[in-house]
């Protein structure tokens, strides 16, 4: 997380129109960013016939989106670019389909919180005294989560779901006969596709990737380390990467709770006593 700058947030524009991607709220201490690779499951290559087709392929994904609503826990975030690399350790409080809480920790309280009600975002910055408020765009959001994506689009990152729609309507469907892998192709109106890829037994979602027009690859996203948790499994390691950017993040679920009842209140910030406010949308 940083204050916010004068100039304009990075963008980087893309055939299907999805923005840069990235996460980081403060960088701490250096790290080296080693996300685990999943391991291939079975080579064995069934008959076409037997293939699953897209919808039951994503079935306990869209199972997921409908079943998980709300998300309390601590993660651990460790980010990398070409000119930097860290890790912070904060608490995190999701509320589907666009609220989210997020309160960087320091060795003497709380250094930074950004939160939204999916409307209006803000950010206070105890060091600064300082609250920052103003609509929840992609752009405010990037201006201390570097990331420029919707409130939408963090809250799905944060829960674990890919940030497009799971329109799998045309989509193929086909067996990596190298990692065991099964692939699904779906095409993005515009132009471009989404693909993900399951892992034959469970179709646990490994990876989901959005490509352009011309087949370049443009983000990636990882889950691995799943976990059973209140009866559902879960991914506690979630990695992006932004490939035009040079940009990764993997975010470390350390503890964790599905479906928690979180008040309305709990995704907006009151005024603080003696703390300036800035409205974000006035500045440059």
């Amino acid at each position: 997380m940083r204050r916010p700058t004068s100039g304009k947030p990075r963008i980087t524009a893309s055939e299907v129109k999805i923005p840069a991607l990235a996460l980081c709220l403060l960088l701490g201490a250096s790290c080296t960013l080693s996300p685990r690779s999943p391991s291939p499951t079975s080579t064995s290559l069934p008959p076409t016939s037997a293939l699953p087709t897209g919808q039951e392929l994503l079935q306990s994904l869209t199972d997921r989106r409908t079943q998980t609503t709300s998300l309390r826990g601590l993660a651990r975030i460790v980010y990398k670019d070409t000119a930097e690399k860290g890790t912070a350790r904060q608490a995190v409080a999701v509320s589907a389909p666009d609220r989210f809480r997020l309160e960087l920790f320091s060795p003497v309280g709380i250094a930074a919180l950004v939160t939204t009600d999916g409307r209006r975002l803000a950010a206070y910055l105890p060091q600064e005294k300082t609250v920052y408020r103003g609509a929840a765009t992609p752009r405010n959001a990037a201006r201390f989560l570097r990331i420029m994506l919707s409130a939408h689009q963090v809250t799905s990152l944060l829960l674990g779901l890919p940030l497009l729609p799971l329109d799998v309507d045309g989509g193929t469907v086909r067996l990596d006969p190298e990692s065991g892998h099964y692939e699904l192709t779906v095409p993005i109106p515009g132009g471009g596709t989404q693909r993900f890829v399951c892992e034959q037994k469970t179709q646990r979602l490994l990876r989901w990737e959005v490509r352009n027009g011309e087949g370049l690859l443009l983000a990636r996203m990882t889950l691995a380390d799943y976990r059973t948790v209140q009866g559902q499994e879960f991914p506690f390691e979630i990695a992006l990467v932004d490939l035009q950017g040079n940009q990764e993040a993997t975010i470390y679920y350390e503890q964790l709770e599905l479906n928690p009842a979180l008040p309305p209140t709990l995704f907006t910030l009151a005024p603080i006593s003696g703390m300036r406010e800035t409205d974000l949308d006035a500045a440059p």
